[in-house]
């Protein structure tokens, strides 16, 4: 039973990752616009990182979560 809790709550949270990760990397501006119950966003402002430098580091950021999740992934299902 506590297992399937664990990996439920693991998923969940995997979902949630790969949202915020695939929208910082498509558009950071459409990432500040999701609902707050779902967004990671912390202290980082729209007006800072919307655009210029700011959005290169939230894209960045973006890949470098989605490349950990597949490598994760990756690990856990394939190199058995």
């Amino acid at each position: 039973m506590m297992r399937i809790f664990a990996w439920c709550i693991g998923s969940l949270t995997a979902v949630v990752m790969v949202v915020n990760a695939a929208f910082m990397l498509a558009s950071p501006r459409a990432w500040f616009h999701l609902p707050a119950w779902i967004r990671a966003q912390g202290s980082l402002a729209e007006d800072r990182f919307s655009t210029g430098w700011g959005a290169v580091q939230i894209r960045l950021t973006g890949a470098a979560i989605l490349g950990l999740i597949a490598w994760v992934l990756y690990d856990l299902l394939l190199r058995r």
